[in-house]
C-alpha cells in the first residue's frame, strides 16, 4: 500500500471503530465474521484498516482513553471525539509524519537503516566499530570539523577509533534532543520517548562521553564508565548504574533474570512489527530465561509455554497477552 495514498474518511472512521472494538477484548464469532467481512468488502476498507494499524504501530499506543470508550454505550460525545480523533490519524498519517522532524519520514530518507528485527555490524572510515538495533536509521556526516552520526529512530552501540585527522575531530552523535560527545569510549544511544515527547538514553560501557541537550547546554553532564543517563532537549536525568545485562543485544540475545513480564515484552515488541497489549494483572510477573531477539515470535510461543499466560491474537498484527 502507498503511505501517501488517500483514505476514504468513511472508511477511515470505521476502520478506527473496529481498531477500538478489538483493543477493548477480543470479538464474539458473529462480530469477527462482520469484522472481515468489513474488510474483504471493498479494497477501500482494506486500505483504511492497514492505515489504522500502521498508525497505530508508529505511534507505540492507542491512548488508554479508549479502551474505556470503547465500553460505552450508546456512543458518548467523548467517544465519539476519540473515534473521529483516530480516523483523522489514519487519514492525515502522511501529513503528520511529514510535519515532524522527528517522524518516521526522515528516518525512511536516512542513509543507513536497518529493519524490524534486523542487528547490524560495520564499520566507518575511520575505523569506529558500529553497531546498529533493529529498526534504526541514521546518517553519517563526516567532515574537517566533527565525525557526527545522526540518530534518526533506534539504538546504537558506538566503539570510537582514534582520529587520524589533524587537528582530531571530535566524535558526536545528535539525536532530536540534542548531542553526545565521545571522550575516548564504547557507548550506546537510543532515540526513545515517544513521537510527540522524544527521549535520548545513553549508556556508557568504557570511557566517558558528555550529554549536552539541544536547549540547555549549560545542563551538560558526564556520564562514565558503568552508567547510564536519560535525556529531553531541556535536561539530563540522575546517573544510576547500568542495568543487568544491558549490552546483551550487541550479541543478539536478551537476558531475562526476574525481569517483569512487561519488561521483557516491550523489548520483545521492538523486533516485530505490530502491536503487543499486556494484561496489567500480568506485567510484574517475574521472567528468568535467555532469548533470541532475532526470533521474537518464537518468544512469544515460549512465555505462553512456560507461564500461565495466553497469547491472544486479534490480527496477524496485534496480540494481548492475557491470563490462560
Amino acid at each position: 500500500m502507498n503511505g501517501a495514498a488517500a483514505i476514504d474518511p468513511r472508511a477511515a472512521r470505521a476502520a478506527a471503530q473496529w481498531l477500538v472494538r478489538l483493543h477493548a477484548g477480543a470479538l464474539t464469532a458473529d462480530e469477527q465474521r462482520a469484522f472481515q467481512a468489513w474488510r474483504a468488502g471493498d479494497p477501500a476498507h482494506e486500505a483504511a484498516w492497514q492505515r489504522a494499524e500502521l498508525v497505530c504501530n508508529t505511534l507505540a499506543s492507542v491512548p488508554p482513553a479508549l479502551r474505556q470508550a470503547a465500553g460505552e454505550a450508546p456512543p458518548s460525545p467523548r467517544r465519539r471525539a476519540l473515534l473521529g480523533s483516530l480516523a483523522a490519524l489514519g487519514v492525515a498519517a502522511p501529513t503528520l509524519w511529514l510535519a515532524s522532524q522527528s517522524a518516521p519520514w526522515q528516518a525512511w530518507r536516512a542513509g543507513i537503516r536497518t529493519v524490524r528485527g534486523e542487528i547490524r555490524r560495520m564499520n566507518l572510515p575511520d575505523g569506529t566499530q558500529l553497531v546498529l538495533n533493529t529498526d534504526t536509521a541514521i546518517d553519517v556526516r563526516y567532515d574537517a570539523a566533527a565525525r557526527l552520526l545522526v540518530l534518526h529512530a533506534g539504538e546504537i552501540h558506538v566503539g570510537t577509533a582514534h582520529d587520524g585527522a589533524l587537528p582530531a575531530r571530535p566524535f558526536l552523535v545528535r539525536s532530536s534532543n540534542g548531542v553526545v560527545r565521545a571522550l575516548g569510549t564504547h557507548f550506546s544511544v537510543r532515540q526513545g520517548g515517544s513521537l510527540l515527547a522524544p527521549r535520548t538514553e545513553v549508556s556508557v560501557s568504557q570511557g566517558a562521553v558528555e550529554v549536552r541537550p539541544a536547549q540547555a547546554s549549560a545542563a551538560a553532564r558526564l556520564v562514565d564508565a558503568g552508567l547510564q543517563a536519560s535525556f529531553d532537549d531541556g535536561a539530563v536525568s540522575p546517573l544510576t548504574p547500568l542495568a543487568p545485562h544491558a549490552g546483551a543485544w550487541l550479541q543478539g540475545v536478551l537476558i531475562a533474570e526476574r525481569m517483569p513480564l512487561g519488561e521483557v515484552l516491550e523489548h520483545v515488541a521492538r523486533y516485530r512489527y505490530g502491536v503487543i497489549r499486556c494484561d496489567p494483572a500480568l506485567a510484574a510477573m517475574p521472567v528468568d530465561g535467555i532469548f533470541q531477539l532475532t526470533e521474537p515470535d518464537k518468544i512469544l510461543a515460549l512465555l505462553q509455554h512456560s507461564l500461565p499466560i495466553r497469547m491472544a491474537r486479534r490480527t496477524r498484527y496485534w496480540i494481548s497477552v492475557e491470563p490462560a
